[in-house]
């Protein structure tokens, strides 16, 4: 699953049937086209894992692990021309206890203006309307999911825009969102430099992000397991463009101006079902000790999912 992400130009997201070529350390092949790295732009890579003919590769230069495919850089067809019924419950009840984890750490007892990168559906807003010392706002590309976001659940400041078309000055907003949003985005300097000059000194950009120590290993297993399966869900490269470590999420916050980044840890998605008890069960106890190792291990050992706290400072 994924966020139908605010994009801008520079942005991506995918267009189904392309696949990038490579130029993979050694290669000769003059006819494919040059790809480099997302995150450092460098020549030199390899392939870790391929999905169904789409190489994820690791780039030697800095470590990051990206997709291959071809994005498309205007796409906004994720939600098509309606919202499904399974959609409502994982975005809604699914992530109930993530975003209440969110509410008590960063908005319970504290006030301003927060806005939401890639909105969705509108479900995280809700959650934040329920806090009167703060007015969020939000921005989508997508109309289907901005008349639900404002049709169904209420909500009148969530708008059908670009970010360079979102109307806020620099310095205007709190917190900035972003849940599920930036390992589809193709070129993320852009978008967090952005980031960085709306927010007030003393402002904390929010990411929610797959990380790579457990989404690889994750995939491998599931290959080795049950062999490759288009049914099932393994690295997705066609809309993960990226998939961040703890070291490379820091490294492209710190160099568009972002510091004190931390790595904090919110309770899982409850699943993507309303059914499955026990599961949930033991994907919270699960949790329980992944933040304990973390804690215990001084953070050297995340094996979470990356939610990052980025802060502006002067």
């Amino acid at each position: 699953m994924r966020n139908n992400s605010l994009l801008t130009s520079e942005f991506a997201m995918h267009e189904p049937g392309r696949t990038r070529g490579q130029e993979v350390e050694g290669s000769k092949d003059q006819s494919l086209p040059l790809l480099s790295c997302l995150l450092c732009e460098g020549l030199r890579y390899y392939p870790i894992f391929n999905e169904f003919g789409i190489d994820i590769l690791r780039c030697r230069r800095c470590q990051h692990v990206f997709s291959s495919f071809a994005a498309n850089p205007h796409y906004d067809g994720f939600w098509g021309d309606e919202v499904a019924d399974g959609d409502q419950f994982y975005w809604s009840k699914a992530r109930a206890r993530m975003h209440q984890d969110f509410a008590e750490r960063l908005l319970a007892a504290r006030s301003g203006r927060l806005l939401d990168m890639g909105c969705g559906l509108g479900f995280f807003l809700k959650v934040v309307s329920r806090y009167p010392n703060w007015e969020a706002f939000g921005c989508e590309i997508s109309a289907t999911a901005v008349e639900y976001a404002r049709a169904r659940l209420g909500l009148h400041n969530v708008m059908c825009t670009r970010l360079e078309d979102a109307d806020f000055p620099p310095g205007s907003l709190d917190i900035i969102t972003m849940w599920d949003v930036i390992d589809h985005i193709l070129q993320p300097d852009p978008l967090l430099r952005r980031c960085h000059a709306l927010l007030r000194e003393g402002g904390i950009c929010f990411i929610r992000t797959p990380n790579l120590s457990t989404q690889l290993l994750r995939a491998r297993l599931k290959r080795r397991l049950r062999g490759m399966q288009p049914t099932l869900a393994y690295l997705m490269p066609r809309d993960h463009l990226h998939i961040y470590s703890a070291a490379s999420i820091r490294r492209v916050l710190e160099r568009n101006g972002f510091s004190r980044v931390e790595f904090v840890h919110l309770h899982p998605i409850q699943g993507v079902s309303a059914s499955g008890a026990f599961a949930r069960v033991v994907k919270n106890a699960c949790f329980e000790v992944v933040r304990a190792l973390a804690i215990l291990s001084m953070g050297s050992l995340n094996y979470d999912n990356l939610f990052v706290l980025a802060r502006k400072d002067s």
